[in-house]
């Protein structure tokens, strides 16, 4: 259910808040996306992409972050496509913006360009935003090292 992936993620950034007075612990995009408990198979994506340390320690960086349920709706030849290392790096970046972009101050039509070099485009309509195609679930919530947006869609490129 989505919004129970909400509210973890939710849950997830209040506990990261709460331990983030503690000098040994960082409020991070991969920390947080694990936190949250709905980000494994986004998360699988970016170690087979060699990528976990950096979205761990560099910024800021603005993630387009699938949900497992957005994993979960991948065709099959999808599913097998991202077993090739190749692919699944151009996938997790096609998720990836280098700096901080805030959903919230973004206009309707704005272009955002992805580490892929694919140019993304905001829509907004009543009630809520999207990606291209995919739904933005839960925007700008802010971490350390950068921003995650929750999608209800895999990019594929």
């Amino acid at each position: 259910m989505q919004i129970t992936s909400l509210a973890r993620l939710g849950l997830a950034v209040c506990v990261a808040s709460l331990l983030g007075s503690a000098p040994a612990r960082a409020r991070n995009i991969i920390d947080t996306a694990q936190m949250a408990g709905t980000f494994s198979s986004w998360i699988a994506a970016v170690r087979d992409a060699d990528m976990e340390q950096t979205l761990k320690e560099r910024g800021p960086y603005t993630v387009f972050a699938p949900s497992d349920e957005a994993f979960a709706k991948l065709s099959a030849s999808q599913r097998e496509a991202l077993k090739d290392k190749s692919t699944v790096a151009r996938v997790v970046k096609l998720h990836l913006v280098s700096g901080k972009v805030l959903l919230k101050d973004a206009g309707d039509g704005m272009q955002i360009h992805t580490e892929a070099g694919k140019t993304l485009t905001l829509h907004r309509k009543r009630g809520g935003m999207s990606l291209d195609e995919a739904v933005v679930l839960e925007p700008d919530v802010e971490v350390d090292n950068g921003v995650i947006n929750v999608m209800d869609t895999v990019l594929f490129p």
